[in-house]
């Protein structure tokens, strides 16, 4: 068991004092009105001190921690909304598994592709649910029982996909700290309106980040499972 000391813990932490600080930065925001970044950065600079540092970075964790469940909607809206599918292999298991189990054939698993024999095995040794999003959690119990490297590569996927989604949904946040500064400063700038725009860029980005390391995690489960599978089958 020495080989997976490092679990989704150690990762979830370094993922949430990330994922947290552009929502630690839209909080001071509305707390520090700033017409533009020199002010922001005069301010910051003077009320910048290492219990003020390590204060952030705890406060930075906690809400990045808090705010999951929040952003894993967020993140599922947006899938939604441009059409993006966040399984590796997309709708393919719940079809084959559907195909298969219309077909009263006896399937031989030697002589069947490998999107097939991965939906066998999974039905023989996990089961397939009806919601499919449940088997990550199915697969990531087998693979820890056999001590599977898989596990690690895929629970460090996930943080990082945790820290994208979160980072996405802060800097969607600011641009609305902006305009309820503008509202109160009363004070419009060019700058402002280059930030705004450059601030949804960036969780644009981080979005499909996230959806990146969102599918490598399924897909490192996924492929961990078969070989872990075929293996113990031998």
């Amino acid at each position: 068991m020495e080989q997976l000391k490092f679990t989704l813990g150690p990762y979830e932490i370094f993922a949430s004092i990330v994922g947290g600080s552009p929502l630690i930065l839209a909080i001071f925001l509305i707390c520090n009105p700033s017409n533009n970044l020199q002010d922001l950065f005069l301010t910051i600079r003077n009320n910048l001190s290492i219990p003020v540092v390590l204060l952030m970075v705890f406060f930075s964790y906690i809400l990045g921690g808090s705010v999951q469940g929040v952003t894993w909607r967020y993140f599922l809206f947006l899938c939604k909304l441009l059409r993006r599918d966040y399984n590796f292999f997309g709708s393919m298991i719940s079809e084959k598994n559907a195909l298969l189990t219309q077909t009263s054939e006896v399937q031989v698993p030697s002589v069947l592709e490998f999107e097939d024999k991965l939906v066998l095995l999974l039905r023989e040794k996990v089961g397939i649910p009806k919601n499919v999003d449940w088997l990550n959690a199915r697969l990531t119990a087998y693979l820890r029982e056999r001590n599977s490297q898989a596990v690690i590569a895929s629970e460090s996927h996930l943080a990082n996909h945790i820290m994208y989604r979160n980072m996405s949904f802060g800097f969607l946040l600011l641009p609305i700290v902006f305009l309820v500064n503008l509202l109160r400063t009363q004070l419009f700038t060019f700058e402002q309106s280059v930030l705004v725009l450059l601030f949804l860029l960036i969780s644009y980005m981080t979005f499909f980040r996230a959806l990146s390391f969102k599918k490598w995690h399924n897909r490192e489960l996924l492929l961990g499972f078969y070989f872990s599978a075929c293996n113990s089958m031998q």
